[in-house]
């Protein structure tokens, strides 16, 4: 039972305390929601990076919100307080969101496509190479057996000439006459 009024307190506590949320006043240099989406795209895309090339730009100096907001020529407290107002107008906000979530969808779309043609054009071209090796190797077995029966052909006229014989036609053993009765 006593546990049940120290719940009881404690939830009505929090919901009393957290009625008296002030709305945040407009930032003198509230960002456009333009430019709220793409400031997020870019932080959620270099944020996506994994660890390895985390490392990497890290060791080359480059930290993605620092970059970011050097690209958009901001600074942190600009962002923090454009994304304060903006959570707290929820409907801007979800609309930012939507439209964040959207261009990352159409862009992994894109990547995911080039990324297919780009396989396809690689089976084409490993198709293209196994044909062409293929053929090269058919060549050279060509070019073999012709070298083969060029030397069989000489032996053969060698061993003729050292016997000092003439090739003969054979003869047929029978008529046309013959083979009809």
């Amino acid at each position: 039972m006593f546990k049940r009024i120290i719940i009881f307190i404690f939830a009505s506590l929090l919901l009393v305390s957290c009625y008296n949320i002030s709305k945040p006043e407009k930032p003198s240099h509230l960002l456009s929601k333009k430019e709220m989406i793409n400031i997020i795209i870019d932080l959620r895309l270099l944020a996506s990076a994994n660890g390895s090339n985390q490392i990497i730009l890290k060791k080359k100096g480059i930290y993605s919100e620092a970059y970011v907001y050097e690209k958009y020529k901001i600074d942190s407290s600009t962002f923090a307080l454009s994304n304060n107002y903006y959570a707290y107008h929820i409907d801007d906000y979800d609309e930012i969101y939507n439209k964040v979530r959207d261009s990352l969808e159409a862009l992994n779309k894109f990547y995911d496509e080039l990324l297919l043609k780009e396989e396809a054009e690689k089976k084409k071209q490993d198709s293209l190479n196994r044909i062409k090796k293929r053929d090269s190797l058919d060549i050279i077995k060509k070019k073999d057996s012709l070298k083969l029966l060029n030397v069989n052909d000489s032996i053969i006229d060698v061993i003729l000439k050292k016997k000092k014989v003439t090739p003969k036609l054979i003869e047929p053993v029978s008529s046309t006459t013959n083979q009809s009765q």
